[in-house]
């Protein structure tokens, strides 16, 4: 049993990156999917799609470069950590992903939005 999936998805991205791998499949969830498109959207991913296999639903995640320096889960499920948008600093590199009322941002558009949140982790 996954208790935090979100760090799961995560480790299985730097496990295929370490591996030298190009693609990863994960269970599916409307967080990891919106996680996902972020990771698209700024150049991490290059292709994320949800399929169908017996039993449920899965990810298919394809990765733009299978090497991350930096992949972590910041906030956890024992120990939450929001931030308002006054707070959100900037990484000297990648981007830092937050869950906010708006739905999943980068860091850039959670401060030109002037929302804080939850933050999920950080990619470079």
């Amino acid at each position: 049993m996954v208790t935090d999936p979100i760090a799961d998805m995560f480790t299985s991205l730097r496990n295929a990156a370490l591996a030298g791998r190009s693609e990863v499949v994960v269970p599916y969830s409307n967080l990891k999917e919106n996680i996902a498109k972020l990771l698209v959207a700024e150049g991490f991913l290059s292709e994320a799609r949800k399929f169908k296999q017996q039993g449920g639903g899965s990810f298919f995640l394809s990765l733009q470069n299978p090497r991350f320096e930096h992949l972590q889960r910041l906030s956890k499920p024992g120990a939450r950590w929001y931030v308002s948008w006054r707070e959100i600093q900037n990484p000297p590199l990648g981007v830092k992903i937050i869950s906010t009322p708006e739905g999943i941002l980068a860091h850039k558009q959670a401060r030109k939005k002037k929302v804080g949140g939850e933050l999920i982790g950080e990619v470079w």
